[in-house]
């Protein structure tokens, strides 16, 4: 994950741009085919996009949440 956020800031993506990444993407629906992992990817934009209510999030964060950040920034 450190490797992304350092290639993204070596192309001058903002740091604050990162609170949109969420890593990793797709939500877990236990998918294990290229077509399951698609559609769990699918899923979790179209929540984003609809800002659907239910507790969707929890699944997966954004690489800027809380405590996932320091975890990543420390390795």
């Amino acid at each position: 994950m450190l490797n992304v956020i350092r290639e993204l800031e070596k192309e001058g993506i903002a740091r604050d741009a990162f609170e949109r990444i969420h890593a990793p993407m797709g939500l877990d629906i236990g998918a294990i085919s290229p077509e399951e992992i698609a559609i769990s990817v699918a899923a979790e934009m179209i929540a984003v996009r609809r800002n659907a209510p239910s507790n969707w999030r929890a699944l997966s964060l954004s690489v800027c949440a809380p405590g996932v950040q320091r975890a990543v920034l420390s390795k």
